[in-house]
């Protein structure tokens, strides 16, 4: 063999070995963190609830209401009257603590996939439901994109910032009673 050649095989391994310690430490690297998208169920309900469409539903019963006082419909008065607090004790659950939004999140659902794939996200979940996240996983707030979709405006969005600073009311320590 010349001398050229065994020189140039030596800096031929010399630098594949270079390369290959620059590449790691022959240790594997950690593959990237899932991403989930989350949100405040709070928020999203409270955007929702003040909304034309969250107003209009709460018009409508009271308008019901009406309507069957005025017909004398004792038994559509009472179902009237009890769907009524029930719906606001709901909506103190899903306001001020964790009671679930699947109500809501129905009405925007065909919303949802494009916002998950914006963020770049294949599931999306409250971030009151997550009972367990392994460190490796990315949690993306969605909760803005959720919200726009109610429009909400600048008394809402006052409210909105006051929430997130907030943790929510433990659900069993919220009152029963619709009036308080």
């Amino acid at each position: 063999m010349s001398k050229h050649v065994t020189v140039a095989s030596i800096l031929g391994a010399l630098g594949l070995s270079i390369v290959l310690a620059a590449a790691g430490t022959g240790q594997t690297a950690a593959p990237p963190a899932a991403r989930i998208g989350t949100f405040d169920s709070r928020a999203v309900a409270l955007a929702y609830w003040r909304s034309a469409e969250g107003m209009a539903r709460l018009e409508e019963l009271h308008a019901d209401l009406e309507k069957a006082r005025a017909a004398k419909d004792e038994k559509r008065i009472r179902e009237l009257e009890i769907e009524g607090p029930g719906r606001q004790v709901r909506m103190h659950q899903q306001v001020f603590s964790t009671g679930t939004v699947t109500d809501i999140l129905a009405r925007i659902q065909t919303s949802i996939p494009a916002i998950a794939k914006e963020a770049g996200v294949p599931l999306v979940v409250s971030k009151w439901e997550v009972a367990y996240r392994d460190p490796s996983v990315e949690c993306v707030d969605v909760t803005p994109q959720l919200v726009a979709l109610f429009h909400p405006d600048e008394g809402v969005r006052k409210m909105l910032e006051g929430l997130a600073g907030q943790e929510p009311v433990p659900i069993d320590q919220l009152s029963k009673d619709p009036n308080h």
